[in-house]
């Protein structure tokens, strides 16, 4: 039989023990809980204007890092450098094309609304690449011959005047963009340029059997919603078939995504309504679950190649 004060005497001791653990539980979700809630890519920062849109201008073409400025050489277009030392060979440089949406005379700053140079404007300090985003006119292809040298200006440029690495330039883009990135990167003219491509909920504007074998040396990792209301997902299906049909010497991979989303997290600022299933980039460029600083797997990817020295 145990006494009262030994039960007494337990429960102060039971008491202080609960209470210690308690306070220790408590001070691990106040570290845990910041590092959650700032560090989701969806949940970090203010999302009810747009804030990160850049307002400044590069001075003669020359690059400010860790800011992302608006700049026309060759065409107008964003560029941003991250700031802290290169690696060994210069900084990875990735173009993005943006969507029909933001063509001129949309202004400028608009470009960076979704995508790489969203990512860039609101995170500087952990994008992992600089971002060039040229603006093409609303009437105009990425890949018709003027907006095609344009851009391939403004990369050489960057690649001459700032510490990029020429053998790691990506291109990439959204709907509209996705389009110019097949395009463009299918163009003999241009495809030297790029170490792989990422398309996005676009596809082969033409000649999709000539284009992929431009196309045979080039790794492709292509994007869509199966959902899309906008372009229908057959586009990249059929591009991506004529790229396995042809005879490759590179990586072919194809996200067909079954559910994807109708809407950026930007759009709600910016007035943009959903569109069902058009917005796949999401799951390419931040997917659901990433933390600010954590590379998409499609960034790891594109940074595994390189072109031959």
């Amino acid at each position: 039989m145990v006494s009262s004060v030994g039960v007494a005497s337990t429960a102060r001791v039971s008491s202080r023990t609960w209470m210690h653990r308690r306070s220790s539980i408590f001070a691990l979700l106040l570290l845990a809980a910041p590092t959650f809630a700032r560090n989701m890519l969806y949940d970090a920062g203010e999302w009810s204007s747009l804030w990160w849109l850049p307002t400044q201008t590069t001075a003669g073409g020359a690059a400010q890092p860790g800011t992302q400025l608006m700049g026309d050489v060759g065409i107008p277009h964003l560029i941003f450098l991250p700031s802290g030392t290169p690696p060994k060979g210069g900084f990875p440089l990735i173009v993005f094309l943006h969507g029909q949406g933001e063509s001129s005379p949309s202004p400028l700053p608009n470009v960076a609304l979704q995508g790489p140079p969203q990512s860039a404007g609101r995170h500087p300090s952990t994008t992992p690449f600089a971002v060039l985003s040229p603006q093409k006119p609303m009437m105009s292809q990425f890949f018709d011959e003027e907006v095609a040298s344009g851009i391939a200006t403004a990369i050489r440029h960057y690649l001459g005047q700032q510490p990029l690495d020429p053998r790691r330039v990506y291109l990439t883009g959204i709907s509209q963009g996705g389009i110019g990135t097949w395009g463009l990167a299918s163009d003999a003219k241009y495809n030297e340029l790029f170490a792989a491509i990422a398309p996005v909920c676009g596809g082969f504007p033409n000649r999709p059997n000539k284009r992929a074998d431009v196309l045979k040396s080039t790794p492709v990792w292509a994007f869509h919603g199966e959902n899309d209301s906008i372009l229908p997902v057959s586009m990249s299906d059929e591009s991506v078939a004529a790229l396995r049909k042809s005879a490759r010497t590179a990586e072919v991979k194809y996200d067909r995504i079954p559910e994807a989303r109708g809407t950026d997290p930007s759009w709600a600022a910016a007035g943009v309504p959903d569109m069902e299933g058009h917005a796949s980039w999401v799951h390419a460029y931040y997917p659901p679950g990433t933390r600010v600083g954590e590379n998409p797997p499609l960034y790891d990817w594109l940074l595994k190649h390189h072109r031959p020295a």
